[in-house]
């Protein structure tokens, strides 16, 4: 009882939240996207519309846990995401609803998603429906990634491949570095922070912290790697100096 009610509160918020969270996956997946995909014509054009339903959905998501009192937050830097030219959005990874904010914000927009995510009846037809990007094989994954943006599509990706561990430095994988040096693509990134910690990979849905989390959400001016790129250089070597400028504007800015 020492934790007082505004604790209780945010806990059944927080709890209502994930239950509207997986039932809105479920019927979207069951229901709405097929119907979708039965009187578009062609994949293609009912794949974007699944993605502007995603995108309405997850913005009611986070008006409703900020309604409730389950989180606050504040993105600097929005217009930098709606003008810019570049296709390919990186972003760090501290809490599991990360993908929810970017995507909020985006339209129309693939996301690189774990490959369980495909046999989770809540989300599995999401992920069918809106053509969203499996990471089990990195080569098939590296090579449809690179497809989608030279087609002009818009796509979302985190470097760390996982949500970061707090307290540990940020490690990324080769994949997005590897994205980059294919595709020759700019690309933006995102930095978000939350604070205290919440939905860390070592954190249960109900482990919420003692007061309300505040997410920040910055949103910096694109990177252009061509001028760091080398014709004929090995792309292992490119790999690496690109991992270094997606560190250095993930970590500091």
């Amino acid at each position: 009882m020492s934790r007082g009610i505004d604790y209780y509160w945010r806990l059944a918020g927080t709890g209502f939240s994930f239950a509207t969270f997986g039932l809105g996956g479920l019927l979207l997946g069951l229901m709405l996207f097929p119907a979708i995909h039965l009187v578009s014509s062609g994949r293609p054009i009912a794949e974007r519309r699944c993605q502007y339903c995603v995108h309405l959905s997850f913005r009611a998501f986070i008006w409703l846990m900020q309604s409730l009192g389950v989180l606050s937050y504040e993105i600097d830097g929005r217009d930098r995401l709606v003008r810019s030219d570049a296709n390919l959005i990186v972003a760090n990874h501290p809490s599991l609803i990360d993908i929810v904010f970017i995507v909020s914000m985006l339209p129309h927009a693939l996301c690189v998603v774990k490959k369980a995510a495909w046999s989770n009846p809540f989300m599995a037809g999401i992920m069918w429906a809106t053509g969203y990007i499996p990471n089990d094989d990195p080569e098939t994954l590296i090579a449809s990634c690179v497809r989608s943006l030279e087609e002009g599509k818009r796509l979302v990706v985190f470097p760390e491949g996982t949500r970061t561990v707090p307290g540990l430095p940020m490690k990324l994988k080769r994949g997005a570095a590897t994205i980059i040096v294919r595709s020759e693509q700019p690309f933006v990134p995102i930095r978000i922070s939350c604070q205290p910690t919440t939905l860390t990979k070592a954190e249960k849905w109900y482990q919420i912290p003692a007061k309300r989390v505040h997410f920040r959400i910055e949103i910096n001016d694109s990177v252009d790697v061509g001028g760091r790129l080398i014709e004929g250089e090995r792309i292992s070597k490119a790999n690496r100096r690109v991992s270094r400028v997606l560190q250095e504007v993930l970590t500091s800015g």
